[in-house]
């Protein structure tokens, strides 16, 4: 396999990036939605307003979560071999956010 250079890496470091922005985003939502709503119904009912029908299912946004932190996850730890400090400290970043995240989305679905 071919060796990624400085450049892609970067590319693949931002890339993670904004796959782990999508989960945390859908979780930053949901903080927000939960002053909204004085029951659970309620709640839920305003949550799903803001996604498109497709992502309306019980599961939807938790799979939509899930894959895209694993995404994060991967790219990120093959970044990981970037030289500079500053790219390898966001890549630890992507990395402990990204894995808390997807565990979160895991124990929620318990």
């Amino acid at each position: 396999m071919k060796s990624l250079n400085q450049t892609q890496l970067k590319i693949l470091t931002l890339v993670s990036l904004i796959c782990m922005l999508i989960p945390f985003s859908i979780y930053a939502l949901w903080i927000y939605v939960f002053d909204l709503g004085t029951t659970q119904a309620e709640r839920v009912a305003i949550f799903k307003d803001y996604f498109p029908d497709f992502l309306n299912g019980r599961w939807s946004t938790t799979f939509l979560g899930i894959t895209f932190c694993i995404i994060a996850i991967i790219f990120s730890s093959i970044s990981l071999k970037l030289s500079g400090k500053l790219w390898k400290g966001l890549n630890i970043i992507i990395l402990v956010i990204s894995s808390l995240l997807l565990l979160l989305n895991l124990f929620s679905m318990m």
